[in-house]
């Protein structure tokens, strides 16, 4: 069950943060710097949900190591996991995924490998894919490019709804691929290193999803949401969330978020800028 700190008026804060270049660190993948404050959260029960484009493989193993015990959004959207017996209540559309009910209709990641074939002779040697970089050379080959361990870079490769892509070429062609793609009937994400094609999901939408099921419980009348993201397959989110931090970048330009209130944007990177402006936040209640 849900071990929250709840307001005399029932409200319920939620953080939603990004990993990859906002509570991971860009290079590293550390979150050292933002430890201090995960045990604080936890100690007072506001949930942090990882929110981000990484894999269901890959969020289990940072949840274990900062004690996360709450759902988490993966694959930009495209899946809601809920730790069995979280909420009080189970819904029909759930899937059992073992220690996680699974809230997803999206199409199988198969789907959008083979679309993305389809383009392969239009865009020759202009794009790779995890799938084929794991095929073709194994895990080493998405570890060289990510910066991974082999074991993390096998994980990334464990894609449920969606396809890496690797670009390879120019910014007007690959607006070209995108668009082409989008023609398809896909959704593109862009991430802060690659892009990801899956169905008509994001980070936003996800949000909003959880936050209604948070508001399902008898004990919480509204939710306080606080978004956290650099690149822009999070500006959906940022935009969507009560509250936004948009984390600062050395590797790419922030993103650009549709709303002028209640948005900031941190002086420092990653995990330190993540835990500056979590505590400047924390410090209005």
């Amino acid at each position: 069950m849900i071990d929250a700190v709840i307001t005399k008026r029932g409200m319920q804060r939620l953080i939603f943060t990004d990993l990859d270049g906002t509570l991971l660190d860009h290079d590293n993948y550390g979150y050292q710097p933002a430890a201090n404050l995960l045990e604080k959260l936890t100690k007072i029960g506001i949930p942090v949900i990882p929110t981000t484009s990484k894999t269901r493989r890959e969020v289990q193993p940072l949840r274990r190591a900062i004690d996360n015990q709450h759902p988490f959004i993966a694959e930009n959207g495209a899946a809601i996991y809920i730790p069995k017996d979280y909420f009080s209540f189970i819904c029909d559309s759930w899937i059992d995924e073992g220690d996680f009910w699974l809230q997803s209709s999206c199409k199988p990641r198969s789907i959008w490998l083979s679309l993305i074939d389809e383009l392969s002779e239009q865009f020759t040697a202009e794009y790779q894919t995890f799938n084929l970089l794991f095929t073709r050379d194994g895990a080493s080959a998405i570890a060289d490019i990510t910066g991974l361990t082999l074991h993390q870079a096998s994980l990334a490769n464990e894609r449920e709804f969606s396809e890496t892509v690797v670009w390879l070429s120019t910014e007007s062609r690959k607006s070209v691929f995108i668009k082409a793609l989008t023609d398809r009937g896909a959704q593109v994400h862009q991430g802060g290193r690659f892009l990801s094609v899956t169905d008509h999901v994001n980070k936003g939408a996800a949000l909003l999803a959880l936050k209604n099921l948070y508001l399902r419980e008898p004990d919480i009348k509204s939710c306080d949401t606080l978004a956290l993201g650099d690149g822009k397959n999070d500006a959906e989110m940022l935009k969507l969330a009560d509250s936004a931090i948009i984390i600062r970048s050395p590797h790419h330009s922030p993103p650009v978020v549709n709303r002028t209130g209640n948005i900031v944007t941190s002086q420092k990177n990653g995990p330190e800028g993540w835990a500056h402006e979590v505590t400047a936040w924390l410090q209005k209640f």
